[in-house]
């Protein structure tokens, strides 16, 4: 049986292993910035009005940007000569992934683009400094979503425009790496405790993964205009059960920490997990690969 989990302590619980894994995990999470999380954020950009047709300068704020996937995309998206006369803020509050970012700026040539240690629901910068403020899988993680919409509402140019993507409360079946670690667990010789059901939103401000709530929340508040939600279906497709483990081992660690007893970890440890999870996908999908699926919230507004 899962240990009983509030929404409190997985939310500390993946924080921490989130830190954790940024010490020795940028190779792995290179590889999934690169492959699955370029379809995440493509239509937020997209319903941002840059990508490839962009013909004007802008000022990009990459608000709590990970290890910087809006700023990657961006960078391949926009035409050179717009980037060259625009410039781009990368942030996060984590001093790991900033210097991560940091590292890729230089390595992979990107274009006016700063990167600097900041708390999206505190930024400090100067109001009325960017044309576009982008959140990428975020308003459903940090802790206090509503005052990341008051600073960004701040620091935009009237006229400037907000975005952001949570994952939508899709059935298990849309949500991403959910159904088949599920699946795996329930397979194992051994008791391999799994939670009923996994928190999209991690903390109690709001409901981030409900398209209808967040359409209304954002309409409600105060300097927003052309409120537009929508929910956003995502695909990738994954070649291998140790591909799987690439992409989602922190998650594996995730759940193993949150709902397993220090008992069962210490009798089956992470990498006998991850190799009976390979093992078990393999088997199942016979070599040939899969399609795994997700729903995103995407959303976008006007400041006024």
């Amino acid at each position: 049986m899962a240990q009983p989990q509030t929404v409190a302590q997985a939310a500390k619980g993946l924080a921490t292993l989130f830190k954790a894994g940024m010490s020795t995990g940028h190779e792995q999470l290179l590889i999934i910035t690169k492959t699955i999380m370029p379809v995440i954020a493509s239509p937020l950009l997209q319903q941002m009005g840059l990508g490839e047709g962009t013909t004007q300068p802008f000022a990009l704020l990459d608000g709590a940007c990970g290890s910087g996937v809006v700023t990657q995309e961006v960078q391949r998206m926009v035409p050179r000569a717009v980037l060259e006369g625009s410039s781009i803020v990368a942030s996060d509050s984590s001093e790991a992934l900033v210097e991560l970012v940091r590292t890729r700026v230089e390595a992979e040539g990107w274009v006016n683009t700063e990167v600097k240690v900041l708390d999206a629901m505190d930024t400090k910068l100067a109001e009325n400094s960017f044309s576009h403020v982008a959140l990428g899988l975020a308003l459903h993680l940090i802790p206090k979503p509503d005052d990341v919409l008051k600073d960004c509402r701040r620091i935009l140019k009237p006229g400037g425009i907000f975005g952001a993507t949570t994952f939508n409360d899709s059935v298990e079946e849309k949500r991403f790496w959910q159904p088949d670690l599920r699946a795996a667990f329930k397979s194992f010789p051994f008791e391999a405790p799994y939670p009923d059901s996994i928190p999209i939103q991690t903390h109690t401000s709001g409901k981030w993964a409900s398209r209808d709530w967040v359409e209304e929340h954002l309409k409600s508040q105060e300097g927003f205009s052309n409120v537009e939600v929508r929910l956003v279906p995502g695909t990738y497709r994954l070649q291998s059960g140790d591909e799987f483990v690439t992409a989602f081992g922190m998650m594996i660690s995730w759940v193993m920490n949150s709902w397993w007893s220090e008992e069962q970890r210490a009798a089956h440890p992470l990498e006998e997990v991850k190799e009976l999870v390979k093992k078990y996908l393999d088997d199942k999908y016979g070599g040939k690969g899969w399609d795994v699926s997700w729903e995103n919230l995407v959303m976008t507004a006007t400041a006024e």
